[in-house]
């Protein structure tokens, strides 16, 4: 071999681990795009879809969920391109993924370290399997990417490829909406909290600091009842700190009510 096919050789050798970088940064930069796009999404899509309720936004939650998903996915985005192979790394992606996936749902279980590490090896290769689409797509952007910077118009086409994450992590946080059921219990609620002439208003203004506190501002804030399979827990937060939350019950065929209510100061 000629001593310059060698110097060849030594440039492209000595360049593979800044490639390996490179495209390993872009899959972790469409990864935290498309998580990020999500956890937006996913946050405000219920303020969107229903304007004529004060819908609060849970800056908690969403900061949560953003450490999960949004660092979730650009942890998934680097390791899938960590490899030149596809089918390696679709498979470190996609393990990636399940771990993750599964150590989010366990966290918080009450349930001991030993059935967890249970569930972990048991429900692994599935959920790896369910996964595969998200650490392909991943893997695309990010060959998709690597090919524009080195064509006409590269500003453009990256742009797009950014786009359609984002457009997909949006896709994705919007079927995080509330359900029909859990909008009408807000509904319920805040008509309840308008309006005098709703029989549960009795035991609203029985409330403590209720009745100081009628015409304020507030946001609404709702989940699945602890208390009732058919009921939703709303949350009313007044802009002093003033808190009531009753529990609406949304029962199919039948008129919905609130079976509870307290508050706190």
């Amino acid at each position: 071999m000629t001593e310059s096919g060698l110097n060849v050789i030594d440039k492209i050798d000595k360049s593979m681990p800044r490639l390996i970088l490179r495209r390993v940064l872009v899959g972790a930069l469409y990864g935290l795009l498309t998580g990020t796009a999500f956890v937006l999404m996913s946050a405000f899509i219920d303020a969107l879809l229903h304007p004529d309720l004060p819908i609060g936004v849970d800056w908690t939650l969403m900061s949560t969920r953003w450490l999960l998903i949004g660092l979730g996915l650009a942890l998934i985005g680097a390791v899938t391109c960590l490899f030149n192979e596809t089918w390696a790394g679709l498979l470190a992606g996609a393990v990636a993924a399940g771990l993750l996936a599964l150590t989010s749902a366990l966290f918080l279980s009450p349930t001991n370290a030993a059935l967890k590490v249970m569930v972990v090896v048991f429900t692994l290769a599935p959920i790896a399997v369910m996964s595969l689409p998200i650490a392909w797509t991943l893997r695309r952007l990010a060959e998709r990417h690597v090919v524009a910077l080195y064509s006409e118009r590269s500003i453009a086409r990256i742009s797009l490829l950014m786009l359609i994450a984002v457009a997909l992590g949006a896709a994705g946080g919007y079927f995080m909406k509330m359900s029909r059921d859990a909008a009408t219990a807000m509904n319920y609620l805040h008509d309840a909290l308008q309006s005098a002439n709703v029989s549960e208003m009795e035991e609203l203004r029985a409330l403590p600091g209720f009745q100081e506190h009628t015409g304020r501002q507030y946001k609404l804030f709702q989940k699945a009842s602890e208390a009732s399979t058919e009921g939703y827990d709303v949350r009313a937060e007044y802009d002093d700190g003033y808190t009531l939350q009753c529990t609406v019950v949304v029962y199919p065929g039948f008129n919905t009510y609130i079976s509870a209510c307290e508050s706190e100061n």
